[in-house]
């Protein structure tokens, strides 16, 4: 993807994620594997985890601009 070396604790990590990334997308892959493994834990899914619902909930806290991403 070309973003560099990586680096703890970056300042620009969301800046980064913003141009490079596609929450949007993300959280709607996360959800549908969650759905599609419907029964099992999120630690027998793989690769499953229920990171998107911090993220939803995170995302009401940034700017109306930044919402749009999300």
């Amino acid at each position: 993807m070309g973003l560099g070396k990586y680096q703890k604790n970056r300042n620009d990590i969301f800046e980064i994620l913003m141009e490079k990334g596609n929450p949007k997308l993300a959280i709607r892959y996360a959800k549908k594997i969650i759905k599609d493994e419907q029964g099992k834990m999120p630690t027998e899914i793989a690769p499953g985890t229920k990171v998107y619902e911090l993220v939803e909930e995170l995302a009401k806290y940034l700017s109306v601009r930044e919402k749009d991403y999300f």
